[in-house]
């Protein structure tokens, strides 16, 4: 049952090889004399089994016996790495520890220990493991003439029944409306388009892209539409000869007797522009992804009938993006409704469904556990096909893909192909994923970090970081539809889940629904819901697996609760498994963990202790000389990190989001490999200066710097360089009130010399997010209102309490969203916001040509916003929403012209003089009006200004007086939906309306005024307005609970 193997296991002896042909490697085979064959011996070994592995791979799935040889051989393999990796880390140990070396004397005497040098003073250790591996492979390769093995160049693609465009509709369900969206594209309603177009249907393995295109195919409309018809079968082998060919006999109606390509495609052309009639093709599960191969196929079809189509099957995005498809629908598992009527008319055809509520209680399980996929629901039920054993019910229900009997499913070969033409290096990823419980939802970035630490992850011919291969290959995977994307995260069909386990095999194992671990000595991988197992007993079953490399505990909620570590498992399992590259320990309740708790654990890549009670890491951590990630994020107890993390040279990803750090240990700057740094705590003596951000040169993401008060000396600023750091792309700049005398100095010579600190902190001209929080300077640094920051598309500016002004900003160009709150300071917004002093005089660019977002939010001294002219376009031609919130002393009108303006929300800005019946707001296109506590002065409010509105909200405005609304503007797809007055105490008139339309819910409460001229409405008194009696009088139970019914509520007025 293990997995499908070659190419998985081609990746590792790839990786071995090359590990064993370097030229540390190399020097030390020459150099033992005694040992001079056991390289020469394991390679021909490796060759040897190399050459048999695509035969391995079909025969192990029907061969117990190859299937055994094949986990041998992978379990060979792990061995072999870990040799490797005991020697590299040990060098690598020596070499730290050269470096560090406090005595110069040492240091010159010790040198810079070489692999090679290491080898010299170990070789019998390795030569004792590494002939115990040849051996075993020596073996394995002469057993392959026993098996029957062949050497075998290429694989050869699996035979699989062909389609046709014939279907039974009576067994189709739930796919009425995916049909009817894709008919808009095949027959466009607005005629025919020029020349060929492609739609793509694009789903999981089994999701029934074929069946709908078979509808579609067949359907009346289609018929009478195009002139001809060609249904093609494509899989796996993309042959535009057979594929032109087909075409060709089903357009002409008689056999193809051309040979020649080019003769074949000038014919078909001719045949097909000169009956001036549209003609469908459907090439059904296309798999190909080579431009070349489809720019051939498609040369004769370029010039066809306008209104011509191509539909295309397959489980690849790429393959659609390849053929520019112009519409490309995702189908979606069906719902369990329709999957139920599925089942039952595969279980019992026509006739009556007969069953007992012990089968229909198992029934509806099997349906969901098929998780709406039609092929799944169809397998299964064919398997129970008027089948009455409730045993063999619970069999089906309890069992895996490849435990269904093979005459009766072809579930896990269709599941299978996806697997068996991934690429090489993507079939360890795959696998690797069956670590993930059903039905949990993992982040891309973990997973990445995930296949970086086990070595999955390899540069051999790429120029890219390990980050970004691995990122690669994920989008890799979701493109084949194996992975499927939530809103925030990723999830994996469980049928997918299951085929990633068969090709994992016994080297993976995991904890879920309740059922009993089955782990054994070859176990690698291991994970389980540890909001489920916790008791010592559910542990006992992990004392035999000596090699595992991944421990994972996982929950299928995401949730913040932590649970307890068993003592089992931290004092007696932990310790014996050396071989670790992932260990997670998040959400644990863990205070502290003993000194040296880490020691054997030097393997490890990847370590979680993210949201534990520690308050200090153990020492033995810093001798995790592999550790390339390390989250820490929310430890909320962290105070500090241990001295020495700085021999952590392979470092990539720091995760300190959440702690109560407050400074950064010393010579943190020889992280060099770090390319994710979450959090930078400037140290102000004891510790690491920001000037160690200099070196780390790679730094990618999102960087808080904070503790900025703490940077006297402008050189440390400069230091920092991170104009020179081009992956950042978004950096929060953060000052914090010092506990010192000198941290909260706030003399002029103080801010000033913030002020010099700042300027000198400039980012790369490719940061594309900026946060300012409690700068203490007077003014902003120039860079900020600098045009060739192209790529920022959002600032922050918060708590500035010194700056009486706001940087230049208008002529970034691509800034879509700016925030500016808490600055204290700041009483006039004015032309320089605009312009630079340099561009005061040239106003033809458009200010803020790209913002969508501008919010203002506590700003207690604002009081007057300028409004500007400018010479072309307009003022904020993009804004969208603004927001003003809590500027009590602001005063004056708003910019008057905001064309692309759709929400405005005003609130406790009580001098704001916001009345449109005295000037002229051009807010065309305006739909959501929020005023709350603010324009004191409003007393009329005409609706009508604003054609487009579709939501407002009134609150506590003291003076307004009437509301003024025209029948036509409750009329139209634009009109008024929801009205909502609280508190507008002198609320008096409101408009006079033959009828309230259908769809206008209102919500009127605590506006004592308006009770007699209510009543004189008889409109108003229509369920859908609300109006409660206690609210008239302004009664102090006006502001308690109160309903709101809107057309479709039969409430009555009460």
């Amino acid at each position: 049952m293990t997995g499908i193997g070659e190419m998985f296991l081609a990746a590792f002896l790839q990786a071995l090889f090359q590990t064993l042909v370097s030229e540390p490697f190399r020097s030390f085979f020459k150099r033992r004399e005694l040992n001079e064959n056991l390289l020469e011996r394991l390679s021909t070994a490796l060759l040897t089994i190399t050459a048999v592995l695509i035969d391995a791979e079909e025969k192990q799935i029907t061969n117990p016996v190859v299937e055994k040889w094949v986990n041998e051989l992978r379990d060979v393999v792990y061995h072999a790495e870990d040799a490797l990796d005991d020697i590299a880390t040990e060098a690598l140990r020596l070499n730290i520890g050269a470096e560090s070396s406090s005595s110069n004397r040492l240091r010159q005497l010790r040198g810079r220990m070489s692999l090679g040098d290491f080898l010299d003073g170990n070789s019998e250790h390795l030569e004792t493991r590494l002939e115990k591996v040849t051996i075993r492979l020596e073996r394995l390769a002469s057993q392959r003439n026993i098996l029957g093995l062949k050497e075998l160049t290429a694989m050869i693609p699996k035979q699989r029944l062909p389609t046709t465009s014939l279907v039974d509709e009576s067994e189709v369900f739930g796919r009425d409306d995916d049909k009817d969206e894709i008919m808009r594209f095949l027959i466009p309603e607005n005629g025919k388009d020029n020349g060929i177009t492609v739609v793509a249907i694009v789903g999981i393995g089994g999701v029934g892209k074929t069946t709908l295109s078979q509808l579609l195919y067949n359907d009346q409309h289609v018929r009478s539409y195009f002139g001809t018809k060609v249904w093609a079968h494509v899989s796996e082998e993309f042959d535009v000869f057979k594929i032109t060919k087909k075409v060709y006999e089903s357009v002409t109606s008689r056999p193809c007797e051309f040979t020649d390509l080019d003769v074949l495609q000038v014919k078909l052309k001719e045949r097909l522009t000169g009956t001036g009639l549209p003609f469908l093709l459907v090439l059904d599960d296309l798999w190909n992804e080579n431009f070349a191969d489809w720019d051939l196929l498609r040369q004769p079809f370029i010039h066809a009938a306008q209104g011509s189509q191509i539909l295309v099957t397959t489980r690849s995005q790429r393959v659609a993006s390849i053929m520019c498809a112009v519409h490309v629908h995702n189908l979606q598992p069906l719902s369990d409704g329709d999957c139920w009527s599925l089942f039952m008319k595969t279980v019992f055809g026509n006739q009556e469904p007969c069953l007992n509520r012990e089968i229909g209680d198992l029934a509806e399980r099997i349906v969901h556990k098929c998780r709406g996929l039609p092929l799944a629901v169809k397998t299964l039920g064919g398997v129970l096909r008027f089948e009455g054993k409730v045993i063999e019910w619970e069999r089906v229900l309890s069992s895996r893909i490849w435990d269904l009997p093979a005459d009766k499913s072809n579930l896990l070969p269709v599941l299978r192909v996806s697997y068996y033409y991934l690429p090489a290096h993507l079939k360890r990823c795959f696998a690797y994923c069956s670590i993930f419980p059903k039905g949990h939802a993992f982040e891309k970035d973990k997973v990445v970090l995930l296949w970086m630490a086990e070595g999955f992850l390899q540069q051999t011919r790429s120029s890219k970081n390990l980050e970004e291969l691995g990122n690669e290959y994920f989008s890799e995977l979701e493109s084949r539809s194996l992975l499927q994307k939530t809103k925030t995260r990723y999830i994996m069909h469980d049928f997918i889940n299951e085929l990633a386990q068969f090709a994992s095999g016994e080297f993976s194992s995991k904890f879920e629904d309740g059922c009993k671990l089955q782990v054994s000595e070859r176990t690698r991988y291991l994970s389980y819901l540890r909001d489920n197992y916790a008791e010592p007993m559910e542990f006992e079953a992990l004392r035999e697996v000596k090699f595992l490399r991944t421990f994972l505990p996982l929950s299928l909620t995401n949730s913040s609760r932590s649970c307890c570590l068993d003592q089992m498992v931290s004092e007696k399992l932990l310790p014996t498994l050396t071989r670790l590259r992932v260990l997670s320990l998040s959400h644990y309740k863990i205070a502290r963990l003993p000194p040296d708790f880490f020691k054997n654990i030097s393997h490890a890549r990847f370590l979680d202790l993210s949201r534990t009670e520690l308050e200090k890491l153990p020492k033995s951590l810093c001798y995790m000389y592999n550790l390339q990630t390390l989250l820490l994020s929310y430890c909320s107890s962290l105070k500090e990190l241990p001295t020495d993390i700085s021999n952590l040279i392979n470092l990539r990803y720091l995760d300190l989001i959440g702690t109560k750090l407050r400074q950064m240990p010393r010579r943190f700057g020889r992280l060099k490999s770090l390319q994710t740094l979450t959090t930078f705590f400037v140290s102000a003596s004891d510790g690491s200066r920001i000037s160690e951000l200099g070196g780390l040169h790679d730094l990618h993401g999102k960087l808080k710097i904070v503790e900025l008060q703490r940077v006297v000396d402008v050189a440390d600023a400069a230091e920092a360089n991170l104009n020179s750091k081009k992956h950042l792309r978004e950096i929060d700049f953060v000052w914090r009130t010092g506990s010192s005398s000198s941290e909260n100095n706030t003399n002029p010579h103080r801010t000033q010399n913030e002020a010099e600190v700042f300027e000198k902190l400039r980012p790369h001209r490719h940061i594309e997010k900026l946060a300012i929080e409690r700068y203490k300077g007077r003014r902003f640094p120039d860079w900020l209102s600098d045009p060739s920051f192209s790529r920022i598309v959002c600032i922050r500016l918060r708590e500035c309490q010194y700056c009486t002004s706001l940087p230049s900003l208008g002529q970034l160009p691509c800034l879509k969203e700016l925030h500016i709150s808490g600055m204290v300071g700041l009483q006039s917004i004015g032309r320089k916001f605009y312009f630079s002093d340099q561009q005061l005089r040239d106003q033809d660019q458009q200010p803020f040509r790209s913002l969508e977002t501008l919010r203002f939010d506590n700003l207690p001294d604002w009081q007057e916003w300028l409004d500007v002219r400018v010479t072309r376009g307009d003022l904020f031609p993009s804004l969208k929403k603004l927001f003003i919130l809590r500027c009590p002393e602001l005063t004056g009108t708003l910019p008057t012209f905001l064309p692309s303006l759709i929400s405005l929300h005003i609130y406790k800005c009580g001098l704001l003089d916001f009345q449109p019946d005295h000037h002229e707001y051009s807010y065309r296109n305006l739909q959501t009006l929020s005023i709350k506590s603010s324009c004191d002065t409003l007393v009329k409010f005409p609706l009508n200004h604003f054609a487009n509105l579709d939501k407002l909200e009134v609150d506590q405005c003291t003076s307004l007086y009437s509301l003024e609304l025209s029948n036509e503007h409750l009329r139209g797809p634009n009109a008024l939906r929801n009205l909502r007055i609280n508190d507008c105490q002198n609320l008096q008139l409101l408009p006079k309306l033959n009828a309230l339309p259908q769809n206008l819910q209102v919500t009127i409460t605590n506006c004592r005024y308006l009770r007699q001229p209510m009543e004189q409405q008889p409109q108003y008194h229509h369920p859908q307005f609300h109006l409660p009696r206690s609210n008239v009088s302004g009664s102090p139970k006006s502001h308690g609970s109160h309903r709101s019914y809107d057309s479709r509520s039969s409430s009555r007025y009460d």
